[in-house]
C-alpha cells in the first residue's frame, strides 16, 4: 500500500500538480497513524491479557491458600468447643465431690471414671497455622494493583488484623498452657494416677481449680473471637470472590 502511495506521489511530482501530491502525501500519513495506532491498540491488549492471567493466577493461589484455612480453622473450632464443653463439664463434676476430702469409692466411680476423660481433653492444644503466602506476596509488591475486584482488595487487606485478633486469644491461651499450668502439672500432678492421695489432693485444690476456670475462659473466647471477629465469615467470602467463576 506504501508503495502505491509512494508510486502516485512521485508521478504527481513528475506531472507537477502540487495539490494532487499534497492530497496522496496526507493520505499516506493518515495511513501510517492508523497503523502504529492498530499496533499499540494490539500491544495493549496484549498486555492486558497478560496482566488478567497475573490476577487469574494470584486469584488461584489464595483461593487455594483460604480453602486449606476453612479446612484447618473449622476443625480447630470444632476441636475447642470439645475441650470447653470437657471443660465446664468437669468443673461440674468436680463440685459433686467433698472438696476437702475427695474419695474415690463405688458410688462415683463413675464420676471418677469421668474426671479422667474430661481432664485429657480440655488441656489439649491445637493451634491455627494458616497459609499466607500467596497474600503476602501480593501485598508486599506492586502486582496488589492487578486485583480489580474492591470488595476483594478490601478483604485481603483486612484480613491480616481479622487474623491477628484470634491469633492474640490463642497465643494468650498458650502462654497459659506452657508457662503457667504444666510446670504446675509437672510437679504437683499425675493425670495418669488414681490412688496416689497427693495426686488427688493438687487435682481437687483451689489452685487446680482456678486453673480449670481459666483454661475453660480462653476456650470460650477463642470460639468468641473466630465468631465475633468474623473469621470465618472473611475466609468464606475471600473463597467466593477468588473463585474462578466469579471471575470470569
Amino acid at each position: 500500500m506504501l508503495k502505491f502511495f509512494r508510486k502516485i506521489r512521485q508521478n504527481s511530482l513528475l506531472e507537477s500538480n502540487t495539490s494532487k501530491y499534497l492530497k496522496y502525501a496526507l493520505g499516506e500519513i493518515i495511513l501510517v497513524v492508523i497503523g502504529i495506532l492498530i499496533a499499540l491498540q494490539i500491544n495493549n491488549w496484549n498486555e492486558e491479557k497478560k496482566q488478567q492471567e497475573k490476577e487469574l493466577a494470584f486469584l488461584k493461589e489464595i483461593n487455594l491458600d483460604f480453602k486449606s484455612n476453612k479446612e484447618q480453622l473449622d476443625s480447630i473450632v470444632s476441636y475447642n468447643k470439645v475441650s470447653f464443653n470437657a471443660g465446664v463439664r468437669l468443673l461440674e463434676t468436680i463440685q459433686t465431690f467433698d472438696l476437702n476430702n475427695p474419695i474415690r469409692n463405688e458410688s462415683n466411680k463413675h464420676l471418677a471414671d469421668s474426671i479422667q476423660f474430661y481432664n485429657r481433653l480440655v488441656w489439649r492444644n491445637k493451634s491455627f497455622n494458616p497459609k499466607n503466602g500467596a497474600v503476602e506476596a501480593l501485598l508486599n509488591s506492586s502486582s496488589f494493583d492487578l486485583i480489580k475486584n474492591d470488595s476483594l482488595r478490601r478483604k485481603l487487606i483486612s484480613w491480616k488484623d481479622v487474623l491477628g485478633d484470634y491469633l492474640e486469644e490463642e497465643a494468650f491461651s498458650i502462654n497459659f498452657l506452657f508457662y503457667e499450668y504444666a510446670p504446675w502439672a509437672r510437679e504437683n500432678y499425675d493425670p495418669d494416677s488414681t490412688n496416689d492421695p497427693e495426686n488427688t489432693k493438687a487435682f481437687f485444690s483451689k489452685r487446680n481449680r482456678n486453673f480449670l476456670n481459666k483454661r475453660a475462659g480462653d476456650l470460650d473466647n477463642m470460639l468468641s473471637t473466630v465468631k465475633e471477629e468474623g473469621v470465618v465469615d472473611m475466609i468464606d467470602d475471600i473463597i467466593r470472590l477468588t473463585e474462578p467463576e466469579h471471575n470470569d
